[in-house]
């Protein structure tokens, strides 16, 4: 794939040419992983401003007043739940008209049910020591010194992307994989600016697991929407971002 990088949505073409290479062997396994995740990102995100508003059963609806709907939906939720006898003067070739609509509904609602797999089923692949220390997550005593050694100075990135997943935050306002985890890369870089031995990855790490312990201790994670419970999370992994491990006076005295 040397030279080949997909940077327009609407451009088949480099999809049937990535095909043909991989017929031919001729794949470069880097070009080809960036191209798919790009392509990823694009079907989600066009996924995501087509079927959010009508296909997400988790939002409440508004309120439909009876006169605004057509006269065939009303006959065919009449027909369809109380075996009433459709309107006589209802042509039989209208039917499948409004089937057809029945049909995408319920294909639309196929394919969000599947959207909603993907986002709790992809992810990083943990060693068998990230899963173990990821059991005591829920812990007060958890250790974040074990994750971040076992994940390989990755704790923060780490307990985010886990937290939002337990909180099925990722599949609620669809966060694309491929976006989240570059977020979470940049975020741990922004923490290791500045090189503080304190106000560093692991201290959010830590901050941000001890936030999520205390929303489960305190059942306030029952009492709080899951916006709010993302902007909590967030808040703590972002609460130290770029520290200068100096204090406001230091900056205002130094200007």
């Amino acid at each position: 794939m040397s030279g080949c990088v997909m940077t327009e949505p609407t451009k088949p073409s480099i999809l049937k040419y990535m095909v043909k290479q991989l017929e031919n062997g001729e794949v470069n396994i880097v070009e080809l992983k960036k191209n798919l995740e790009y392509t990823a990102s694009l079907l989600e995100a066009v996924y995501i401003d087509e079927t959010r508003q009508i296909l997400d059963t988790e939002d409440e609806l508004p309120e439909i007043r009876s006169d605004a709907v057509p006269s065939e939906v009303r006959d065919w939720l009449a027909s369809t739940f109380t075996q009433q006898t459709r309107s006589s003067g209802r042509r039989s070739e209208e039917k499948p008209r409004f089937r057809s609509i029945v049909h995408a509904v319920q294909a639309g609602i196929f394919v969000e049910r599947m959207f909603r797999r993907t986002y709790t089923a992809v992810g990083p692949n943990y060693s068998a020591a990230v899963v173990n220390s990821l059991k005591h997550l829920d812990l007060w005593d958890f250790d974040v010194f074990v994750l971040n050694r076992v994940s390989e100075d990755h704790a923060l990135k780490t307990i985010v992307f886990e937290l939002l997943t337990r909180h099925n935050l990722n599949s609620r306002f669809k966060i694309p994989v491929a976006f989240l985890m570059n977020f979470l890369d940049s975020l741990e870089t922004g923490y290791g600016k500045y090189k503080n031995p304190y106000h560093n990855q692991i201290h959010a790490a830590d901050v941000t697991q001890t936030v999520h312990c205390f929303l489960l201790r305190t059942g306030m994670v029952h009492c709080l929407n899951e916006i709010e419970i993302l902007a909590i999370l967030f808040a703590a992994a972002i609460h130290d971002f770029e520290h200068t491990g100096t204090t406001n006076s230091f900056h205002i005295q130094t200007k």
